[in-house]
Formats: structure tokens, sequence, C-alpha cells
């Protein structure tokens, strides 16, 4: 009993045994010649019994171990090479996009430093008509982008560098309670003030004018380049033409006193107001018929045309002088030369102490231009006399001066002068400097002339 209960328990255990293809195979490991021997039992007869199909999962596992323990390092480099040349093209495309990255970057920061460019800021406009014509800009957004640069290159970021440009508050209130910050102010206040910009004319433009805006640093380290960038006038009105010589239609011109010793007036409009100027400021003298005299537009007129978009034609027009009498053609011009005499010697009577001598140096002849309706002029005639005084009695001297003496007379328009209201006009008193009152009468507007045949009738 004890031999055939042994014999079935070995059995048993065999079976058991053979169901255990695990542990089998981890007996058969150490051994190198094991994989030759499973690849045998791979390929059963087709006597095996039905129990030998379930050994078949067991003899699979058992080469999953054995190739596991026994791996090719060639065969590894060969399929790490096969799978770079797979992705050769992705990693090549990587490290590429790294070195631009870093390029980029690095260029970035080249530039940041680098002084930028004020002139895309700008913007210009043209208004107003030709020759007259103006520019206005940003000048105020040129300034903020100015600002925003300094702030900055001086170290503030983005954000405080945008607020301080357009003078917020709250960003200048955090700057000034951060010394840091306040240092770095200081510094972009520096930079802001090394940088001028401005338009080389803005103003009296015409169409196809060119203008230039140019900025200016006066610092290295300035925070924007130094630069020019040319505009051209464009789009501005054409003003209606008035005409300089149609003005005269309305505030004519007339010429009054004698040929050589003229002088020219300018009349009024309706409103009280004249159109031109004389040329330099002062009224032209001693005028002689053909001369040519220059008048200017005035401005206050030129503006109050523009005002209305006219413009005159030119600014100056010319005119002839023309209608002057001669002397000789003066009827009784002769007789205030005489009135000019017995002036002088009533002036100075003899007596028993003193005695005067008269000695004529020459007569000066001055126009006054008229508002009296009945003249055209008045006539202001004067004799320089040489005047020499002998004293007797207690002391006996002589003294010499030299005097002038004469009357302002209306010039009619007849052609006389009217004598019965003529002043007189004297310089009683005299000078020892007879070349120095000459200048003074040139100098007064009066001319020398000599009239020796009216003379010698006074006479």
């Amino acid at each position: 009993m004890s031999n055939i209960d042994e014999h079935s328990t070995n059995e048993e255990l065999v079976e058991k045994e053979e169901l255990q293809p695990t542990e089998v195979a981890e007996e058969v490991q150490p051994s190198e010649t094991a994989e030759p021997t499973v690849e045998k039992e791979e390929a059963p007869s087709s006597t095996e019994t039905p129990e030998s199909a379930t050994e078949e999962p067991a003899k699979e596992a058992v080469v999953t171990p054995a190739a596991t323990k026994g791996f090719d390092v060639n065969e590894l480099v060969e399929k790490a090479k096969d799978l770079f040349q797979k992705r050769k093209i992705a990693v090549i495309g990587a490290l590429a996009a790294v070195a631009v990255l870093i390029v980029a970057l690095v260029g970035f920061k080249v530039y940041d430093s680098q002084p930028k460019s004020l002139l895309d800021v700008v913007q210009v406009q043209f208004s107003g008509y030709e020759e007259s014509g103006t520019l206005t800009y940003n000048s105020e957004e040129v300034a903020a982008k100015l600002r925003e640069i300094a702030y900055k290159k001086a170290g503030f970021s983005s954000k405080q560098a945008t607020g301080l440009a357009q003078n917020d508050p709250v960003t200048f209130s955090e700057v000034t309670r951060d010394p840091k910050l306040a240092t770095k102010y200081g510094k972009a206040d520096a930079l802001i003030r090394s940088v001028q910009f401005s338009f080389d004319k803005t103003s009296d433009l015409k169409n196809g004018d060119e203008v230039t805006f140019s900025v200016v640093t006066t610092s290295k380290s300035a925070p924007v380049k130094a630069e020019k960038k040319t505009f051209k006038v464009e789009n501005l009105k054409e003003y209606e033409k008035v005409s300089a010589s149609d003005l005269l239609k309305e505030t004519p011109v007339t010429f009054a006193g004698l040929n050589g010793y003229g002088t020219i007036s300018i009349a009024k409009n309706s409103k009280n107001e004249t159109y031109f100027d004389f040329e330099n400021g002062e009224r032209p003298k001693n005028l002689k018929n053909g001369d040519k005299v220059t008048l200017n537009v005035n401005e206050a007129y030129i503006n109050s045309l523009k005002s209305a978009g006219k413009m005159v034609d030119s600014k100056t027009v010319e005119v002839t002088v023309e209608g002057l009498k001669d002397l000789k053609d003066v009827k009784n011009f002769a007789d205030l030369l005489k009135k000019n005499e017995d002036y002088s010697k009533s002036e100075h009577k003899n007596d028993s102490y003193v005695t005067y001598t008269l000695e004529p140096q020459g007569s000066y002849l001055k126009v006054i231009p008229s508002e009296d309706k009945k003249s055209s002029a008045k006539i202001s005639l004067i004799t320089v006399y040489k005047v020499t005084k002998a004293s007797s009695g207690f002391s006996n001297t002589t003294t010499v001066r030299y005097k002038y003496f004469g009357y302002e007379a209306f010039l009619l328009k007849d052609g006389n002068l009217d004598l019965d209201t003529a002043s007189k006009v004297s310089d009683s008193w005299g000078t020892e400097d007879y070349e120095g009152l000459k200048s003074e009468l040139l100098t007064n507007g009066y001319k020398e002339f000599e009239n020796k045949k009216d003379e010698k009738k006074s006479e």
C-alpha cells in the first residue's frame, strides 16, 4: 500500500512540476545552452498528448527573459543611428531655432541700446493761402515720444516711461518717493535737455517749398538720433489777386510845390484809410517833374486782404512826378523875397551906438504839404544874412553872426502865393558857424536856390 501510494504520489508530483513552466524556466536560465533546447521543444510531435498543448505559453515565456539578458550593443547603436536619421531634420531645426532666438535676443539688446528716431512720429499739416501758408505739426507728441525714449534709456520700465512721458501724476508720485527712481529721473531729464527739434520755416509758405525738420543733439549719450527730414509744402489755397495799381484809384497821390521843390501826398479813402506808405517811411522832398517815386502797400492793408482771401499782385507801385510849376510861373515869388529883406532890416535898425551891416548869403526854399482846399502846399522861403554888428561908446566892438529871415505862404491853386496870410520864420539869435547853419537847413528839408533875376528886381 505504501509503495503504491508513494508511486502515485510521485506521479502527481511530476505532473504538478510539468504544470509549473515558469519555475522550470528559471532553473534552466543559468545554462547557456538552454535557448536551443527550448527551440526544439517549440516543435511538438503529432503524437504528444493533449497536455503538451498547454505547455506552449510557458515555452514562449522562456524566450523573452533569455533575449533580455543577451542584448546586442551594435544593434542598439544602429537603432540610435536610424532614429537620428529619421529625426535629423527636426533636431537641426530645433537647434537652428534656438540659435536664431539667441541672435535675436542679442540683436534686440544691441538695438535697444542705440539712439532711436523721432522722424516717424512727426506729422505735418499745411494751411492757409499760397505765399502766406503756415505749417503746424504734432510737437507735443514728438516731445512726449522723446521723453518716453529718454525715460527708458535712463532705466525705467516701459510702463513707467509711458506714464512719465504722459505726465501721469500717479507714476510721478511713485518715482519721487523712491530714491533710486529719483536718480534715474534726474538722468532722464538731462537726456531730454540734450535734444532739440524744430522746423526751419513755418510761415510765409507757398506750394512747392521744402521745409526741414531737424533733430539736434548736444551729447554723445543722447537718446535719439541727430537727423533731418524734408517735407514738401502742398494743398495751400490760391489768393484772389488785387491790382496794386487799381488801389491808387481809391487813394490817389498828388504832387505839390514847385518843380525841383516838389512833394507828394497820398489821399485817404472813405474810411479815412490809406493803402500806401512812403519807401523807407520818409516823404520824398524836392521832387521835380519826371522823378519816380516808389510807394509800398502798407502791411496793415495787406493783412486785411489776406484775411479776406485776397492778395495784391505787387507790394510796391511806382508813380511819376508831374504837374509841378516852375518858379518863373509864380508871379509874386519876387515879392516874397522882398518881404524877407524888409523883415531882416526891421530886426536890425541902426542907432547912435550900434550899426548893422546885412549881407545876403543865399535863399532856401521848402515845400510843406497842405490839406487846405484852396492851396496845394505851403512855401517856406528864407534868406540867410551875414549880420555884422559894430558897437561904439564905452567900447568899440564888432561881432559877426549868421541869421535867417523869411515867410511861409500858401501856394494857391491859381499859381500865386498868398502873401496876405504869410507868417514869419526867423532865427533871430543866429550863429557864428555858417556851414553849420546851412547843414541844419538842409536837414530840415530846405533846398538852396538861385533866382538872380528876381533878386535884381527886388533891389
